[in-house]
């Protein structure tokens, strides 16, 4: 799955003629990132899909993490036929900056998810350490209580 969305984030760079170093801008750490996720060396991280949705708004979330849709949010929204009224576009306006929001929100709950898992397995790692660290404990005392008896 990461190696297609690091696929849709060269086509999205390839559509706006664009590269690593121009989505970067003056941000050397994130080109240098950004080059290393981009050619396997590295983890697509929710920052650098955070920053091509920031720099490319028309770019859909829902395209760029799980290859559904179209690429552009407009290539989503329906089509009027003929002329088109000012309420049609203040309509269509309206849904295509209600699609962004959704996006947006998408994009949020899936950085929260990711978070939720992370604190999920730091939480298991802790649960883990404090029951080895009991069993150290009770070893410790074990020879006390036997003492004690004698």
């Amino acid at each position: 799955m990461e190696s297609s969305i690091r696929q849709r984030i060269k086509d999205v760079l390839s559509f706006h003629n664009s590269n690593t170093n121009q989505l970067a801008g003056d941000d050397a750490n994130f080109q240098n990132r950004l080059s290393r996720q981009i050619n396997h060396t590295s983890t697509i991280s929710c920052d650098t899909i955070s920053r091509v949705l920031s720099a490319y708004p028309e770019v859909s979330a829902e395209w760029l993490l799980r290859g559904k849709g179209e690429m552009l949010i407009s290539d989503n929204l329906p089509n009027f036929h003929g002329e088109e009224s000012d309420s049609e576009l203040d309509v269509h306006a309206e849904l295509a900056r209600k699609t962004a929001e959704l996006e947006e929100y998408k994009l949020q709950n899936l950085r929260l998810e990711a978070q939720k898992d992370y604190l999920q397995e730091r939480n298991d790692d802790l649960v883990v350490s404090c029951r080895m660290l009991q069993d150290e404990l009770n070893k410790y005392q074990e020879p006390k209580k036997k003492k004690s008896i004698v």
